[in-house]
């Protein structure tokens, strides 16, 4: 890939560029990104380790791009790009991750992302907004596509599918009627450290992801990451509910428009609203190979 020339001049240095983040980088990225954010340095160690094996789309940056001033690293951005089949359509999605720009270099953090969200092919998803960055977002033509969360206790819902549902654990996916693609996607979650499963009744299967989480520091939880559809959750709510239970994980977090008919819980509006920019809408309760699995929660 050939270099960018630089793009600009500042009056803190001679020269500013901004590249994609090479092996060689990770530790200065990691630095970088230690300095912005709470989460312990072992936190990014694991996440960047995982950035640095998993497959990668075509023309898609590994792990996402750096900011330099005079040949020094100010600033950077993770993006983590995945493939999602839609029918007979291959859709690339693109997660805008976490990023950090030094303090005396911050106004060029715009930068940063415009050379980020430059390939119009690609759908690009934010899917932990802060609050006073939003209308940021939003001029950057991002949209929502979650307005809010359900906390939801499955455990105490019913089942809308009929006949005995059966739990399948991630040593059991070669037997079950699964895509290659989708098997291996489930199986990739597993190895993060996801909660991975399917449910099985009758002659169909329905796979779901979810994320271990404690919410305020002390409430178990687990983030719903993956679903073909929200209606599969609510046919099997029940099962999948109970199991939950069972490995101590009686809440889960799921993120909707509003209430989830089925679903007994509660809707929380605003709570970590999600954000795209393309043309392909994503599909809520999918966030397989983004932050949300990848890097996790601290």
């Amino acid at each position: 890939m050939v270099e960018p020339k630089p793009i600009l001049k500042s009056d803190t240095c001679n020269r500013l560029r901004i590249r994609e983040i090479a092996h060689a980088d990770v530790t200065t990225v990691i630095d970088l990104l230690a300095k912005g954010f709470p989460n312990p340095r072992r936190f990014w160690d694991v996440g960047l380790g995982r950035l640095q094996t998993r497959s990668v789309p075509p023309d898609t940056p590994r792990y996402g791009y750096l900011l330099e001033a005079d040949g020094r690293p100010v600033g950077a951005l993770l993006v983590i790009s995945s493939v999602r089949q839609r029918g007979d359509r291959e859709v690339l999605f693109s997660n805008l991750s976490s990023w950090y720009v030094e303090a005396a270099f911050r106004m060029y953090a715009p930068l940063l992302h415009k050379r980020a969200i430059a390939n119009e092919r690609v759908t690009y998803l934010n899917l932990s907004a802060a609050t006073h960055t939003q209308s940021t977002i939003e001029a950057y033509g991002f949209r929502r596509y979650s307005n809010g969360q359900v906390a939801a206790l499955l455990a105490l819902a019913r089942n809308r599918q009929g006949g005995r549902v059966r739990i399948v654990d991630a040593s059991g996916f070669g037997d079950c009627d699964l895509e290659e693609g989708e098997r291996r996607l489930l199986l990739a979650q597993a190895a993060y450290g996801c909660i991975t499963f399917c449910c099985a009744v009758r002659q169909r299967v329905r796979p779901f992801v979810f994320v271990p989480r404690l919410v305020r520091g002390s409430i178990p939880c687990a983030q719903l990451a993956y679903c073909r559809d929200i209606i599969d959750l609510v046919d099997v709510a029940g099962t999948v509910g109970r199991y939950l239970l069972r490995l101590g994980r009686p809440i889960v977090l799921i993120d909707a428009e509003g209430p989830i008919p089925g679903i007994p819980g509660k809707y929380f509006p605003e709570a970590t609203p999600k954000y795209y920019r393309g043309t392909e809408l994503p599909v809520l309760g999918d966030m397989a190979e983004t932050e949300v699995t990848i890097l996790g929660f601290e």
